[in-house]
């Protein structure tokens, strides 16, 4: 089973009542909300995996998902009570965190 798991890290106030949408390759293939974790079914291969939320989201990361694993990736929001307005503007392409990871901290 090849899967891609995408977990998204509990935000204190920020973004705590929206769901991020979870793209791969383009494609819209899950929402997920805070503190929660989805698994997508993917083919063996590189993979480009973004979040978004309304015009913000998150950079492009490339995985590359062998047969049979699971790559993990976890999120969270960057914006801070601070920094919120330079996120939605300036920085709306980073205003998700979106980074491998090899295990759940």
């Amino acid at each position: 089973m090849t899967v891609l798991v995408v977990r998204r890290l509990h935000a204190p106030w920020i973004d705590r009542a929206r769901n991020y949408k979870v793209l791969v390759d383009g494609q819209q293939r899950a929402l997920i909300g805070d503190d929660a974790t989805v698994q997508i079914g993917v083919t063996p291969g590189q993979h480009v995996v973004r979040l978004k939320v309304d015009w913000c989201g998150s950079p492009e990361v490339a995985v590359t998902v062998p047969h049979g694993a699971i790559v993990r990736l976890e999120c969270r929001p960057n914006a801070g009570a601070l920094s919120a307005l330079l996120y939605v503007t300036i920085w709306r392409n980073r205003y998700i965190s979106l980074t491998p990871v090899t295990s759940w901290t």
